[in-house]
């Protein structure tokens, strides 16, 4: 298992990176950009920028070169805020499917995680500015 570590540019590095698994995958650590605190007997992690965090995480998943695992694929949809039959609608594949591959009981095939990429990179954009991309992309398809 490859371990990913992340980090903010302008903070400090702490000593010992802290294992996060709130994101729900097994190999993430923080190297800064985090607090640990205390009360009545119960620790509490705050993470500075949690949204900014997780854009890292699924940038980094998605911009890999490998296919995405089971636990990386549900990060991406949660991330998304799609269940799982909406993103198999998106990717014209039955909740199943989407199912199975969580679940690693079968590989996502290529031209799947092509379209997943690509929705979780376009879910990153503004609306205003995602209507221009793909207008832009559906013209050039249209012209082949």
């Amino acid at each position: 298992m490859n371990i990913h570590q992340f980090y903010r540019a302008d903070e400090a590095l702490c000593d010992a990176p802290l294992h996060y698994l709130d994101c729900g995958l097994d190999n993430i650590y923080l190297k800064n950009g985090f607090e640990v605190s205390e009360n009545d007997g119960e620790k509490f992690l705050t993470v500075t920028d949690l949204d900014g965090l997780h854009r890292a995480i699924g940038l980094h998943i998605v911009l890999g070169r490998k296919a995405p695992s089971g636990k990386e694929l549900r990060f991406l949809r949660n991330e998304m805020d799609m269940s799982q039959n909406e993103l198999a609608t998106m990717l014209g594949l039955s909740d199943q499917s989407v199912a199975r591959w969580e679940k690693e009981q079968c590989d996502i095939n290529g031209a799947a995680v092509f379209a997943l990429r690509v929705i979780y990179l376009l879910s990153l954009v503004q609306d205003d500015e995602r209507e221009k991309i793909l207008e832009t992309l559906l013209t050039r398809l249209r012209a082949l």
